[in-house]
């Protein structure tokens, strides 16, 4: 998977919301494998994946709907930050994906 920036976080948040969340670190992990799935395939063609995208984590969600971006006041919106950034972190230092 390609760096995080802050817009990637955003756009995966956005796609968690309307899950029901139950579903949401399920869909995350497979965000994230899709991700790095992307990015080693544009490593080898040197083209972005069809379905997945270049790699960024943005690109792995472009195609699902989404709701607005929130405030941090909004409980629901603060804890999909935190679970995405807590899943990255955990990807990037090969701590693995607890479900």
């Amino acid at each position: 998977m390609r760096p995080l920036h802050h817009s990637d976080v955003c756009e995966v948040v956005r796609v968690l919301l309307p899950l029901p969340a139950s579903t949401r670190r399920v869909a995350l992990l497979r965000f994230i494998a899709s991700a790095d799935a992307a990015d080693r395939f544009r490593e080898v063609t040197g083209r972005a994946h069809a379905q997945w995208g270049d790699g960024t984590l943005a690109a792995a969600v472009a195609r699902y709907p989404r709701d607005p971006a929130r405030t941090f006041e909004d409980l629901d919106y603060a804890q999909c930050w935190a679970m995405v950034l807590d899943a990255v972190a955990r990807y990037r230092t090969g701590r693995g994906l607890a479900i």
